[in-house]
């Protein structure tokens, strides 16, 4: 075999390998974490405070009412929150559809800001809660924690 036709076929070889191994790097497909919302929910409603206080279920009616969310960019969503207004604790998970977290997400922290401002000016301690939640997104869900120890319910449920 000519040298030069060797030579040929190793620099074809070696172009064909870097451009296999160049285009399995650029779509290389990251494994989504996801959260299932029904075994979070489990996790946070029996824990304190969730556990203690009088809650309600927050449904898609609710979401849509009192959270000024588009349930049309939501799957599912599982919450619960204070039959009384004396209490500021709630959690809320909402999983969205493909293409719709980051509105969701926007929404809920409009919420969010419009709930501290209903906490500014009645009972100081509750309003300490609301401005240390915990938002946060994982995989198609977006979650929201107020309640005195909610980085641990955090880390609890996206761990």
């Amino acid at each position: 075999m000519n040298k030069n036709v060797l030579i040929t076929i190793i620099v074809i070889l070696v172009v064909a390998v870097l451009c296999v191994g160049g285009y399995m790097l650029l779509n290389k497909t990251e494994e989504t974490k996801s959260l299932d919302i029904n075994a979070a929910s489990q996790i946070l409603s029996s824990a304190t405070p969730f556990n203690e206080m009088a809650t309600m279920d927050i449904t898609t009616e609710e979401l849509s009412s009192l959270y000024g969310i588009n349930t049309e960019n939501v799957e599912q969503v599982i919450g619960k929150m204070p039959m009384m207004n004396v209490q500021a604790s709630m959690y809320v998970l909402i999983q969205a559809k493909d293409g719709a977290v980051d509105t969701v997400k926007a929404e809920l922290d409009q919420y969010a800001t419009k709930y501290e401002e209903q906490w500014s000016t009645y009972l100081p301690e509750q309003y300490e809660l609301v401005k240390n939640r915990k938002t946060g997104v994982v995989g198609n869900t977006v979650y929201m924690i107020i309640a005195e120890n909610a980085e641990t319910l955090e880390q609890e449920i996206t761990k």
